[in-house]
């Protein structure tokens, strides 16, 4: 077996994470949910919740500086709330129950904040992971090949014996840089069954 490690990321892997879905949840105010969507979602201070060099409240002191006083209450409850919209896909649920009966070791290669502690245990796909690793917790994010790295190293893993799910094209490039093959996942479970069958994994 050439394989024996999978990783996986979280982000339309594991769970299906649509930023417009999110704030749809949270308003039905189309104007509101383009300006919420695009302020918490795109710009840097998500990406540093997700390096863990910021916090909730200085990330929200920070959006609402560009957003009208009638969006404040709701961004907040957002940045708080968000991951209760959390859905969980079943179909990989039980790829990683495959995975796992097959004897692969299964480890979680995701970049998120430190709030992912508040809904980690909510997500049935964990339970069967040797490891969680977030980019908050090791102020690494993907792609860098350093976060990759970062995994190799902790668990003494031979990087041709890794295999990598992801849904962002440059995430793969990065494990890639470190010799790491991987998919590139575009939501459709039979084509990566497929993939994974015709590679020997499953």
């Amino acid at each position: 077996m050439k394989y024996k490690n999978i990783l996986l990321d979280m982000g339309n892997v594991i769970i299906d994470f649509s930023p417009y879905s999110i704030t749809s949840a949270f308003t039905k105010d189309s104007d509101a949910i383009n300006r919420l969507t695009l302020e918490i979602f795109f710009k840097q201070e998500w990406v540093d919740l997700d390096l863990g060099i910021t916090d909730l409240q200085s990330a929200y002191r920070s959006i609402i500086q560009r957003l009208p006083n009638q969006d404040h209450g709701v961004c907040k409850e957002i940045l708080e709330q968000w991951h209760r919209t959390i859905t969980e896909r079943k179909d990989m649920l039980e790829i990683v129950k495959q995975l796992k009966q097959k004897g692969y070791r299964l480890y979680l290669c995701s970049n998120a904040s430190n709030r992912f502690h508040n809904y980690k245990d909510t997500i049935e796909s964990f339970r069967y992971f040797d490891d969680l690793i977030i980019s908050a917790d090791i102020k690494l994010s993907k792609p860098n090949p350093t976060f990759f790295n970062y995994i190799l190293n902790k668990h003494a893993l031979d990087p041709k014996e890794c295999f990598f799910i992801d849904d962002l094209p440059y995430n793969i490039l990065g494990a890639s840089h470190v010799g790491i093959d991987g998919y590139l996942f575009n939501g459709n479970i039979t084509l990566l069954i497929e993939y994974l069958n015709r590679i020997e994994i499953l």
